[in-house]
């Protein structure tokens, strides 16, 4: 059996109800993703994508956040890079991987064009979640060194999601997973600057996986070993793996139900350094006389938020220095941190020190923590973070991700913002109902 053929057997699974879906896991996934991608919707990338994409007309799935439609696949793109502009997204630690944004964003364009009802939509995304996270579990830290595993294996959810919606059988399945592998695309390197693409890789995978589901419901055919083939996914990307976990049996937890959810909006590598700065704050270490800050952790965190000289707001969301800074300052991580730096930040900034930390480097992907020591004077101050705030061993209590949601909608929907919410925990039937949002 290939691994496209393990993963559509999965994809079967799920849908047929031979495995349980867990309806509080995924509605919280949906009403995050919702925060995300409403208060992404006023982003400039995502300004700037439906600009350039022109008028669209007479089209059947509605962009969040505005009035307008757009043909699926382009309302998947659309709405993936929203989901994924303010780095508001949830997680997947054991793959390194933002499942939600494109997964969802897949989905819920092909639901809303169908007219699929909410029960049907909510399997399609547990699918998603399951097969993209299989797939990014697999191809590991080696794929993310070079590769943005949102951009790569989120096509492959994005797809399997699709083509749960499309009732498609297995062989149609697989070949969707194949055709969505061949489309992923997602380099490190566009995040490792000041360049605005790359919420376009959850787009981009979004957008892949409705049209590789449609291709293959049409009839196009992928080829059966693209994952594990001798120029497949995992060769290609320097990404040496078994596929242990795409080929295992299909069984509890759901990957779904072990996912982070952003409490800060900035790259997850901080947010273990930034609740250890937060509680020094709230410890009342003495800001003036703070002599250095070392922050202890894990060597990707260094890799891609290491940043010791951020210069823009997009920057700042990608420096472990500056959010410690900032944390240390304020006390708080909003949107409002990275639009400018004040100068106790930009002073502190300049003391913090980011190391590779051995023990949290054993426990990385899975787990995701931080060491913070401060020296001020003869004093010392230490905090231990051994899971990042948001994720399944540290999670969100349900009334802070309700409250995120308010939180980030309310800019945009005002007073529909509870209605809304309603709506996604338990008052819709069909997709469409959902567009309160």
């Amino acid at each position: 059996m290939t691994v496209a053929q393990s993963l559509a057997q999965h994809a079967l699974a799920l849908a047929g109800g031979h495995i349980g879906v867990d309806e509080r896991a995924v509605r919280d996934a949906i009403v995050d993703w919702f925060a995300a991608a409403i208060a992404g919707s006023g982003a400039p990338q995502s300004t700037a994508l439906r600009v350039g994409m022109g008028p669209l007309t007479g089209s059947s799935s509605r962009i969040v956040g505005t009035d307008e439609f757009a043909p699926a696949p382009v309302a998947a793109l659309l709405n993936g890079t929203a989901a994924h502009a303010l780095e508001l997204d949830d997680i997947y630690a054991p793959g390194t991987f933002h499942p939600g944004a494109p997964t969802i964003a897949a989905a819920l364009a092909v639901a809303d064009q169908i007219g699929a009802s909410i029960a049907d939509f909510h399997v399609a995304v547990t699918v998603g979640y399951e097969v993209g996270c299989r797939v990014a579990r697999d191809l590991g830290p080696a794929h993310y060194a070079h590769w943005h595993t949102t951009g790569t294996a989120g096509s492959v959810g994005a797809a399997a999601a699709a083509a749960a919606l499309l009732r498609v059988g297995s062989a149609q399945v697989a070949h969707a997973l194949s055709l969505a592998a061949t489309m992923s695309a997602g380099l490190q390197q566009t995040f490792r600057s000041d360049a605005a693409g790359k919420p376009l890789h959850s787009g981009n995978a979004a957008h892949a996986g409705v049209v590789a589901a449609l291709a293959a419901a049409g009839g196009i055919t992928g080829a059966p070993d693209v994952f594990e083939g001798p120029a497949g996914l995992a060769a290609a990307t320097g990404s040496p793996t078994s596929w242990s976990h795409s080929l295992a049996p299909l069984a509890h937890p759901l990957a779904i139900t072990q996912i982070t959810v952003k409490p800060y909006p900035c790259c997850g590598h901080t947010f273990a350094p930034i609740a250890a700065a937060i509680a020094a704050h709230d410890a009342g270490v003495p800001l003036g006389e703070i002599d250095s800050v070392d922050v202890g952790t894990y060597s990707a965190a260094i890799a891609v938020a290491g940043n010791a000289a951020p210069r823009t707001p997009h920057e700042r969301r990608f420096s472990i220095p500056y959010v410690v800074a900032d944390a240390l300052a304020t006390g708080v991580i909003t949107a409002d941190s990275f639009t400018s730096m004040s100068d106790d930040a930009g002073r502190l900034m300049r003391r913090v020190n980011v190391n590779v930390d051995n023990s949290f480097e054993r426990r990385f992907p899975d787990r995701r923590g931080a060491r913070l020591l401060i020296s001020a004077g003869a004093d010392t101050y230490e905090k231990v973070i051994a899971d990042r705030p948001g994720s399944p061993q540290n999670p969100l209590s349900p009334t802070a991700l309700d409250d995120k949601f308010a939180d980030n909608a309310a800019a945009v929907l005002g007073v529909r913002t509870t209605e809304a919410l309603r709506q996604l925990r338990s008052g819709a039937e069909r997709v469409s109902e959902l567009f309160v949002c």
